[in-house]
């Protein structure tokens, strides 16, 4: 098991580091997602963290640029030859300083879109925790998880290795 070690951030920055990333190792299965900072308005005088600022910022990556960034990194990383899972952006909550409800949809839907045409795999942890960000979330308008909603996110990215890894050995 490995993580990159830095947050993967939005796919330009993905696209510069993907290389180094990967490295030279091996992989078996590559579990990944950008999605929540493409989608994230910023804008350099806004106070709140990482600048973000849905109201008089731009967007990091409008969804096209999204969707072409996102098909340059799934044909590099299916050079690796390894067993790709995509997992789909989680919601964004109501009250988020720089990303707008709907916007994880119209993204989710444009990756679908890539992953459908490369036949990647897909685990849906936008649908996981849908209609459980009041539970889960951190507090509102932040599109981070409690311990527990963490520990749900995991389970099912722990299971969707686990299957892959037992399909890879038939």
């Amino acid at each position: 098991m490995h993580r990159i070690p830095t947050n993967g951030g939005p796919t330009s920055k993905g696209l510069e580091n993907i290389d180094s990333w990967l490295g030279s190792s091996k992989w078996d299965v590559i579990h990944f997602n950008w999605g929540l900072h493409d989608l994230c308005y910023r804008h350099p005088d806004s106070k709140t963290q990482g600048n973000r600022d849905k109201v008089n910022g731009s967007v990091t990556h409008s969804v096209e640029e999204y969707s072409r960034n996102l098909e340059k990194l799934v044909v590099r990383l299916k050079k690796t030859g390894s067993r790709l899972i995509f997992a789909t952006t989680t919601p964004v909550p109501e009250g988020e300083a720089g990303r707008k409800v709907g916007d994880d949809i119209l993204y989710n839907k444009a990756a679908l879109t890539v992953m459908e045409k490369h036949k990647v795999s897909i685990n849906d942890l936008h649908g996981l925790m849908a209609n459980r960000m009041s539970q889960f979330g951190i507090r509102p308008g932040n599109v981070h998880f409690t311990t527990e909603g963490s520990m749900l996110l995991a389970e099912k990215v722990a299971k969707a290795l686990k299957e892959s890894l037992l399909a890879e050995r038939k």
